[in-house]
């Protein structure tokens, strides 16, 4: 009977929190505007070995609608070994700074962070080497981002139908946890947002700049929680498609292992209350039903129970949640997919944070603590 009753209230705590974010979803997003209003922006991308896919947002950052005299690109090379240097170079423009991150600055959070020392703006921006933006991105931010000092946005997977079944499963988890970070946001519960796009002020930054060193990831997510620690409300989520960016997905299994662990490896360090709630409704949730599914391997009765409870809790929890925000993130005809996700979700997010502790997690060829 106890096993029944735990069962009973991690489903109900774990469907409390998809309802929750459900209600964040339709309010309505920032509508106060403001006009006529250009204030100097700087956008800072770290790059790494991205000789292929730095030619992409170069475009896309250099054809925005945002007067050309009011923004600056600095890109910072962390130490690339391949062409991305010279890829770079090749875009002959003044908004185009490059800066070649010295001896014993190394990993993305020390680039940026380097590359921070030289901007101007008023605003600054954050995005990622291989990511896409639109045309309006900067000028939709600009005309919404009042009364506070981080914002934002949604990050949309990159899947189409020559996509794999991994990109298209790793798609299906992304969305997941965009629609809970911005569900919760607009709750005024911001737990997480995603550093490919982002943007702080200027005054935050002088004055607060904050991402945990003793991590090496988590430039973003330390940052939000800094701000929550401020004068509320700081937070602010820009849920607008021309704010959007998209992102590629891994498209391998160990490719996907090596993102999560990464994500997984600053976990630590929290200390937000919505982060560490979150964190464990899901780890736990997850956790259980592995209990669970070994305990039915016994023959247990009870066990099996147990699982059906929570199994089915969680499924339709995520199912709610995918198709109510299927159009946005343009996934409508990968939903076929959410079902056998679900038998495999909950074993990999449960060994995630096990690998990270006895298996030291890679990254670009590099050691990620």
């Amino acid at each position: 009977m106890t096993l029944f009753c735990i069962s009973i209230f991690i489903a109900f705590c774990y469907l409390s929190l998809i309802i929750y974010a459900m209600i964040g979803l339709r309010k309505n997003g920032n509508s106060k505007r403001l006009e006529h209003s250009f204030p100097f922006c700087s956008i800072v991308i770290a790059a790494r070995n991205e000789e292929t896919a730095i030619k992409n947002i170069c475009r896309d950052l250099l054809s925005q609608s945002y007067p050309e005299d009011c923004y600056e690109i600095i890109i910072v090379d962390d130490h690339s070994e391949d062409g991305t240097i010279s890829t770079i170079k090749q875009f002959r423009d003044q908004r185009i700074c490059l800066v070649e991150a010295p001896e014993g600055v190394t990993g993305k959070k020390a680039a940026l962070k380097y590359g921070l020392s030289q901007v101007h703006g008023e605003y600054i921006f954050f995005t990622d080497a291989d990511c896409h933006v639109g045309s309006n991105w900067l000028e939709t931010y600009i005309a919404q981002a009042s009364e506070g000092i981080l914002f934002f946005g949604c990050v949309i997977p990159q899947i189409s139908e020559k996509s794999t079944i991994v990109e298209k499963c790793a798609a299906l988890d992304f969305i997941g946890i965009q629609a809970i970070q911005t569900g919760l946001a607009k709750q005024n519960h911001a737990f997480s947002c995603n550093g490919a796009n982002m943007c702080i002020t200027r005054d935050f930054f002088v004055n607060h700049y904050y991402t945990n060193n003793n991590y090496s990831s988590g430039d973003d997510v330390f940052l939000l929680h800094k701000a929550k620690t401020l004068n509320s409300p700081n937070v602010r989520i820009i849920q607008d498609s021309s704010a959007s960016v998209s992102t590629p997905m891994p498209q391998s299994i160990s490719a996907f292992i090596r993102q999560r662990c990464r994500w997984a490896s600053k976990a630590g360090g929290y200390k937000d209350r919505d982060s560490i709630a979150v964190s464990l409704i899901v780890y736990l949730t997850c956790l259980w039903l592995c209990i669970s599914a070994i305990g039915v391997l016994f023959s247990s009765m009870i066990f099996l129970l147990c699982f059906i409870l929570v199994f089915s809790a969680k499924m339709i929890g995520d199912l709610a949640i995918f198709i109510q925000t299927a159009s946005y993130y343009k996934s409508k005809k990968y939903l076929w997919l959410a079902i056998p996700f679900e038998c495999v979700y909950f074993i990999y997010v449960t060994l995630i944070p096990i690998i990270v502790v006895v298996h030291p997690v890679q990254w670009k060829n590099r050691k990620i603590e």
